[in-house]
């Protein structure tokens, strides 16, 4: 089974221009079929018309946060008091991911203080269950992400059983497990086994090399010939989120595509 791979616009391009609107433009013409996207705030109108301008397909979207706060600058599903906010993002988010028929939202989960981690987790919790059932709706589904301590030293979601749990108790077909292989390397390793024991909760992926967050075939402690035939045998056939820092440049950077015999 081909894999194919989707440009995250976090990552890749953003030494071209900074509109989300013309990195899609960039990656469209670097022959990216796919990207991911941030939600789009100062420039909704301009990211559709990109969109349907060039005809990519919109894999995932960020739910739309709150960049004028710190506490809230990496989402809202597990902030306390902040319910009726994660709500409204969540609807913004549908809203425009149906603009642009974009089928899975990254529902991300805030930074929090480790002294109220009972309470963060029952909001967060409660939160993500009213949410799969609003994805059901549409027919769209939310993913978490663990996201590992080096990257985001307070984040809620910093764990694979942490989140395994939630995921369980949902018990949703419209909410699953966001996996990026760099922050599953940095927080547990494991990864043969971690894709055999979450299968039934995996419903995206994400690359990078690991410790630096470079190219799949940089320098690193990944072994991506054994990683991409890994996620073939799994059978996963949606696109892969390639959220890494390129080395140079993101043109530089494209040849790891066809070292391993793949391309967009």
């Amino acid at each position: 089974m081909a894999l194919k791979f989707s440009a995250n616009l976090n990552f890749l391009f953003t030494e071209n221009v900074k509109c989300i609107s013309e990195r899609i433009r960039f990656a469209h013409k670097s022959g990216f079929q796919a990207v991911e996207i941030p939600y789009p705030d100062e420039e909704l109108l301009e990211v559709v018309k990109a969109i349907k301008d060039t005809k990519v397909i919109v894999s995932l979207i960020n739910i739309k946060i709150d960049k004028t706060r710190d506490d809230l600058k990496f989402g809202s599903a597990s902030i306390i008091g902040e319910e009726k906010l994660f709500q409204k993002q969540l609807n913004e988010t549908i809203s425009f991911a149906n603009a642009v028929d974009c089928k899975k939202i990254h529902l991300m989960a805030g930074v929090t203080d480790t002294k109220t981690e009972l309470e963060n987790l029952h909001i967060y919790t409660s939160n993500l269950r009213k949410a799969s059932d609003l994805l059901r709706t549409y027919d769209i589904m939310g993913v978490i992400e663990p996201i590992n301590k080096y990257a985001i030293p307070t984040y809620f979601m910093n764990s694979f059983e942490k989140a395994s749990k939630v995921l369980t108790e949902i018990n949703s077909p419209n909410l699953k497990l966001l996996v990026d292989l760099y922050h599953l390397q940095h927080i547990s390793g494991n990864v043969t086994k971690t894709l055999e024991e979450k299968k039934n909760l995996i419903g995206h992926f994400q690359i990078a090399q690991a410790p630096n967050r470079n190219e799949p075939d940089t320098l690193g402690e990944l072994n991506y010939s054994y990683v991409f035939q890994k996620l073939e045998d799994f059978g996963y056939d949606d696109w892969i989120g390639c959220e890494y820092k390129p080395k140079t440049s993101t043109i530089e950077g494209l040849d790891w595509i066809s070292k391993f015999n793949y391309s967009l």
